[in-house]
């Protein structure tokens, strides 16, 4: 009976102290800053990520020459789509097969038909 009435007394104290802090002046202030925080911080950076994806980063990378390492493209059964070596989302110029690069695939070199 004691435990419930020093629960009871804890919370009704809790409940006052947010009840009391929950005014309308902090909300006003509270968006000041959200808003501050938006302009000095969020557009700067969405501005660095837009220069960095398309002037610094190359658009079309050279893929990389395929070495048939051991530990990777490892398959103990065949994928159920196609020939069973594919990836779903395969990439006939960038994704390579188990066996290498598809042939004929250099000629989907992405930067050759770039216009």
């Amino acid at each position: 009976m004691a435990y419930r009435q020093l629960f009871n007394v804890a919370l009704q104290n809790s409940r006052r102290s947010f009840a009391s802090s929950a005014g309308h002046s902090a909300h006003g202030e509270s968006s000041k800053t959200w808003r501050n925080a938006f302009y000095i911080v969020g557009l700067p950076v969405v501005g660095l990520v837009y220069y960095n994806a398309f002037y610094l980063m190359p658009q079309h990378p050279e893929r990389p020459e395929f070495v048939p390492y051991p530990h990777l493209r490892i398959r103990n059964r065949p994928y159920p789509w196609g020939d069973g070596d594919h990836t779903l989302f395969h990439n006939k110029y960038y994704n390579a097969t188990s066996k290498g690069y598809d042939e004929g695939s250099e000629d989907l070199n992405p930067a050759k038909h770039h216009h």
